[in-house]
């Protein structure tokens, strides 16, 4: 492992970058990945651009020959890739480089919420579906998911989202217990985990936090993500059972554990990264 390491975001450890990493991208699809915008136009603009994107791969007539790609009754779905995490064990950094490797936008939590909870924004997102699966999509809700989680106005829009990005395909989400939502075969579902001790030194690190501070963030973060998935899900966010890979960042870099994620998504799935990391 390269002794030169930085640490960001959520504080898993990166590798010191080498020039021309990434410089090469297959046509068409590599477009640099967007970190949670801070204000709503931003997120409108990220928005947009995957819809074009889609349109772009529907119109080049090949939306349904994607390694991956499945029905589900009348409904395509597929291929993305679903990240839980605990604080601090790097999930954002490395669906971030996943997302960069594979080509495919990533969606976190902040980004996902502010979707679900704009209107206009929701409609254009799901307007972007051709009528056909529109209507099995609403019916997909109707029939299955509220029998089992649900529907209050949050978790009716947040599904119409998850749903929508994920019959589209070509997605990283992060969070907002995605793996719940979107049917898992055609996906591959992962957990980020790390030691306690690892987690809080990392955040302590990358936040600039005293120890005590840093313990206490990560404590409360970890909580309310469980309570979430508890109270909407009625699932334990621990359970390996939820999940195809539950990796343990502590001893790994982002690289190395994009890495293991990769390789799971082509042993499930058949995906490949569109771009290939230096030798």
């Amino acid at each position: 492992m390269c002794p030169c390491v930085r640490y960001d975001g959520d504080g898993i450890k990166q590798g010191k970058r080498r020039p021309g990493r990434n410089a090469s991208r297959a046509p068409g699809r590599g477009v640099d990945h967007m970190t949670t915008p801070k204000h709503g136009t931003g997120i409108e603009q990220l928005i947009e651009q995957q819809i074009r994107r889609w349109e772009m791969g529907r119109r080049q007539q090949k939306q349904q020959e994607r390694p991956g790609r499945g029905k589900l009754g009348r409904i395509s779905f597929g291929p993305y890739v679903l990240i839980s995490r605990e604080k601090g064990a790097g999930g954002r950094q490395v669906a971030n480089l996943i997302g960069r490797r594979l080509g495919w936008q990533v969606f976190d939590r902040q980004i996902v919420d502010a979707v679900a909870e704009r209107t206009q924004m929701r409609q254009q997102l799901i307007e972007s579906l051709d009528e056909r699966t529109r209507g099995g999509l609403e019916e997909f809700l109707r029939n299955v998911l509220t029998r089992e989680i649900g529907s209050t106005g949050y978790l009716l829009h947040l599904r119409q989202v998850l749903l929508t990005l994920g019959q589209q395909g070509d997605v990283v989400i992060v969070g907002r217990g995605a793996e719940h939502i979107l049917p898992g075969q055609f996906g591959l579902r992962t957990r980020m985990v790390a030691p306690f001790d690892v987690r809080v030194e990392r955040i302590a690190k990358a936040e600039g936090l005293a120890p005590d501070a840093a313990h206490g963030l990560v404590e409360k973060v970890d909580q309310e993500r469980k309570d979430f998935i508890r109270s909407h899900f009625q699932q334990d966010a621990c359970d390996p059972l939820n999940h195809d890979l539950v990796v343990n960042t502590g001893p790994l870099s982002v690289e190395g554990t994009a890495e293991i994620v990769l390789a799971a998504l082509k042993q499930k799935l058949g995906v490949v990264q569109a771009v290939t990391s230096d030798a």
